[in-house]
């Protein structure tokens, strides 16, 4: 039955595992208990969880550290911490996995000194045995909390690394301006990279303005890799091309390219066109985009008619207006197009 529960929760069935949990004659076993808390933590019913979690007649390290997981994984990073400081409160002994999920709430909070006695206990404890999993959400918190040179040195002395403890590193370098630097390690990788790398490395020379690198990058994805691009590699090409101001090659990559392209590919192009002041290709960079989120249509006119305004063009800003107040007329009642922000631009 707790396989059955297992087997519901997996396919996303949460009421039928829930009622699969309450026809089970031994649920006093420790087991049947987590795979349902368990089963709530992967659907992403946190709240669902917790209240599961504080009526559990037993809570062992399996338990407590699947909350602290949950919770860290949704974006609820301080309750992740305070469950941990409550986990070692009930003196519950915690494992390499705990370590793991408190690290990654420590990531997203940024709290570095957190993660330095994290750190510190892992190397002084016997029982927090040294994992790839462990030692790459180490340098996770590190890069997140802006200690590249920490992550870096805790990189170099892994004795085992796998893809992620790559594609960690390079894109934490790549994100703190040491792009130089991430490109070198990935001609240095060991391990295949994924997809993930890939988007990592484009972003490195992005940043580095490296366009023909970027390019020679982007097409050995499939060809020496085996990695099919996928959107996101696309919209980091874009912004790669807008970076360099070759904004009419970033058009033709949007408008050419086999996937569907998306609010996040013409977002990046638009905002290419704002550093340039290209108002013709803004302009059409725009239209594109109302088609694509009809609900931010006037959002993206308003902007639109600011950046006329803003080079004296009146009587284009004027007519993007006057689009914005076609908007509002055809609008039922009871609703706005726009939200305080683009309302407060308006009336600027």
């Amino acid at each position: 039955m707790t396989s059955l529960l297992d087997m519901y929760a997996a396919a996303g069935q949460l009421a039928d595992a829930r009622k699969v949990f309450d026809e089970m004659p031994g649920r006093t076993a420790a087991a049947a208990w987590n795979c349902m808390l368990s089963a709530y933590v992967r659907c992403r019913e946190v709240d669902a969880a917790l209240r599961f979690f504080g009526e559990m007649p037993g809570r062992d390290a399996v338990a407590w550290t699947t909350v602290i997981a949950g919770c860290a994984s949704a974006g609820r990073a301080a309750e992740a911490v305070d469950l941990f400081w409550s986990m070692r409160k009930a003196r519950v002994k915690d494992d390499s996995v705990t370590m793991v999920a408190l690290l990654t709430a420590c990531a997203e909070l940024g709290d570095l000194r957190l993660g330095r006695w994290i750190h510190a206990r892992v190397d002084q404890e016997g029982h927090l045995q040294r994992t790839v999993s462990l030692d790459n959400a180490l340098i996770h918190m590190y890069v997140k909390c802006g200690a590249v040179e920490d992550a870096h040195r805790m990189f170099l002395e892994m004795p085992r690394r796998s893809t992620i403890s790559w594609t960690t590193m390079i894109s934490g370098l790549a994100v703190h301006g040491r792009a130089e630097e991430a490109l070198e390690l990935f001609n240095r990788m060991e391990e295949r990279p994924d997809g993930t790398t890939l988007l990592a490395v484009l972003s490195a020379c992005s940043h580095s303005r490296k366009v023909d690198d970027g390019r020679q990058y982007f097409e050995s994805m499939e060809r020496v890799y085996g990695i099919a691009p996928e959107i996101q590699h696309y919209g980091c090409m874009v912004d790669m091309l807008c970076r360099s101001r070759r904004l009419h090659e970033a058009l033709e990559l949007a408008e050419t390219m086999p996937l569907q392209s998306n609010e996040a590919v013409w977002g990046a192009l638009l905002s290419g066109c704002k550093r340039e002041d290209n108002l013709e290709l803004a302009a059409k960079v725009i239209d594109r985009l109302t088609e694509l989120q009809p609900d931010r249509a006037a959002g993206h006119l308003v902007l639109l008619s600011n950046m006329y305004a803003g080079v004296g063009r009146w009587e284009q800003a004027r007519i993007a207006r006057e689009r914005v107040a076609a908007l509002h007329a055809g609008k039922p009642a009871g609703g706005s197009w726009v939200n305080q922000n683009e309302t407060s631009m308006l009336i600027a």
